[in-house]
């Protein structure tokens, strides 16, 4: 098998024992599972591999410190155990990042009680180092004196600190990429994986007053072509958008999601870009976010509020109270952030469990809760749902989770599945605790001589330094396509617009990578779309080097360059301007 992602859409005509629907990180592990098994599988993705939560988290495979405030114990256990395998699985794309959380003698909860909070967190990571090379190795948390942690982050207001509680989670330096490495491991396992493909409804028919689920229908919708895919289970794994997947089934499921809006922004790296570590920001308000340093700037959230509508937008109210957290917490020596600081936001709708009775229809946007609920402080455990009890045979359904622990919940899924409708399935042992995404140079190994020899060869090739250390980063083994393209041709080795990107990587993003449209390419192929704001410059460039490999002529490529424009235009504007301006 290869791991080339080509979309190959015509193998969607053979039978399957498992169609996965949604390309998030959960469905994505979920393929990769069930192929590795051996099971015959493909997934279908309504946009892109990981173009909606997936895409906009924090950035970290973390255990989630603050679960413990609502007593998630198990969940934070279970986050903390896989935050190890995923890290170990690929170590080219994760970093042990410090995390700091300052304690003033306002905070709530108060200073003893944080610290027994991070004291717990770190037991509960009992085997966090197990098998962990020194570059991975994390070690106990400890506290910082005011002076300490003022040296450490200037920027922090000192009025009141008392000091700090230092500790250690994984960076995810490209969730976008990371995920992409899962699909390639999947499509190497054998699965089908296919994007921009909307699933329209059920294939089955009535036996005894069930339905019997016998595939989906759906649509290609790059060509418009309506296709039947067949298999003997499907599992509904679309997210937050489970419930409106099920919707099609005409029948009540007694499943729902309540949905959270979880907002993020890209701004001018606070204290001078001299901070290496991520701090927790909690204002008196009891509000917080998380202050990273990424790509020499500050990203900074999230915001966790209650949505009911189906195409959230970023407004200036969310940038505002991300702000106004940050700037609460800050001294006065340093410039309070201001819209005009802000370079990008990001958005993403968590899934987050809700039970429903038999009277809910589950494609009424009402059932979501309003302004008024408390996401904040709902769960994030994962639940599987097994339709058969409500009269649906042969589905599933994923409720909940979290980046950091979709490997365990596609592990427990294949598990039901060889327990209920695969059983007496041939499956072959496969343990994705220690097997390593696609393009990692070694499981459970330093990655830093890998990545520096990358890099050697890669500006051996005609790369800059920059390029290459990135390239060699986001690609591991794969560094060696962009070598090659560079070799034959030069040229595209230029970078693109200053972002460390090079042109090759564009051809391969179209080739071997499944981008179909220019945000596929510079959004979750490339980090250009999100590291700074994209010059229309650069979009045109990708665009014609993306074309012929696309079969877009003249005319297609610029209605694309300029539906792209408008995208990007349309996504700022729902933000830029401040409600104090308005």
């Amino acid at each position: 098998m290869t791991a080339r992602l080509d979309r190959p859409i015509a193998r969607l005509a053979d039978d399957f024992d498992v169609v996965v629907i949604g390309g998030g990180i959960t469905g994505v592990c979920v393929a990769r599972e069930a192929a590795s098994r051996g099971l015959r599988t493909a997934l279908l993705e309504r946009d892109d591999f990981g173009s909606g939560t997936s895409s906009a988290t924090t950035k970290y495979i973390h255990g989630g410190i603050r679960y413990l405030e609502q007593y998630d114990v198990a969940v934070v256990r279970e986050s903390l155990r896989e935050r190890r395998i995923l890290a170990l699985g690929a170590p080219h794309l994760v970093e042990q990042t410090q995390f700091i959380m300052p304690a003033w003698r306002w905070s709530k909860p108060p200073t003893p009680l944080l610290g027994a909070g991070v004291l717990l967190y770190d037991a509960l990571s009992f085997d966090r180092n197990v098998a962990a090379p020194d570059s991975l190795r994390i070690p106990h948390p400890k506290w910082l004196s005011k002076s300490a942690l003022l040296k450490r982050v200037p920027w922090l207001d000192a009025d009141g600190l008392q000091g700090g509680f230092a500790y250690h989670d994984t960076l995810n330096l490209h969730p976008e990429r990371l995920l992409l490495a899962y699909a390639q491991s999947a499509a190497a396992a054998g699965a089908v994986l296919i994007n921009h493909i909307t699933v329209d409804s059920f294939v089955g028919h009535d036996v005894a007053g069930d339905f019997l689920v016998e595939g989906v229908h759906a649509t290609d919708r790059l060509t418009g072509r309506s296709l039947e895919v067949r298999a003997r289970v499907v599992v509904n794994a679309a997210g937050p958008w489970i419930d409106k997947v099920l919707g099609t089934l005409g029948r009540p499921t007694g499943v729902g999601v309540d949905r959270s809006k979880g907002v993020h922004v890209l701004t001018r790296p606070l204290g001078g870009g001299v901070v290496r570590d991520a701090v927790f920001a909690r204002a008196q308000s009891g509000r917080h976010v998380i202050v990273s340093p990424w790509m020499g700037k500050s990203f900074i959230g999230p915001t966790d509020t209650p949505i009911n509508e189906s195409d959230p937008v970023v407004t200036p109210d969310d940038v505002d109270l991300i702000l106004d957290t940050v700037n609460s917490t800050m001294s006065a020596a340093e410039a309070p952030l201001t819209f005009d600081d802000v370079e990008l936001t990001t958005i993403g709708v968590r899934p987050l469990i809700k039970h429903t009775d038999t009277t809910v229809d589950p494609t009424d946007m009402s059932n979501t809760p309003d302004d008024g609920g408390d996401t904040y402080s709902a769960s994030r455990r994962h639940e599987l749902y097994h339709h058969v009890d409500r009269g649906v045979r042969n589905l599933w359904s994923i409720g909940g989770g979290k980046w950091t622990t979709a490997r365990a919940t596609a592990e427990e899924m294949v598990d039901e599945l060889a327990a209920h409708e695969l059983t007496g399935v041939p499956m072959r042992g496969f343990d994705t605790r220690s097997a390593a995404a696609h393009g990692t140079f070694a499981w459970a190994d330093d990655a830093e001589p890998f990545l520096a020899s990358a890099a050697t060869s890669l500006v051996e090739a005609g790369l800059s330094s920059q390029s290459a250390e990135l390239v060699a980063r986001l690609y591991g083994t794969d560094h060696r396509k962009i070598a090659e393209l560079v070799s034959d041709d030069p040229d595209l080795a230029r970078p693109i617009a200053g972002s460390g990107d090079v042109e090759a990587q564009v051809i391969v993003a179209v080739v071997d990578e499944a981008a179909r449209t220019l945000a596929d390419i510079i959004d979750r192929r490339l980090v250009l779309g999100t590291v700074s704001r994209v010059p229309e410059t650069a979009i045109r460039r990708i665009a014609h080097i993306a074309a012929p490999l696309l079969g877009w002529d003249d005319t297609r490529r610029d209605h694309e360059i300029r539906a792209e424009l408008d995208r990007r235009a349309a996504l700022d504007s729902h933000w830029r301007i401040s409600p104090a301006r308005a």
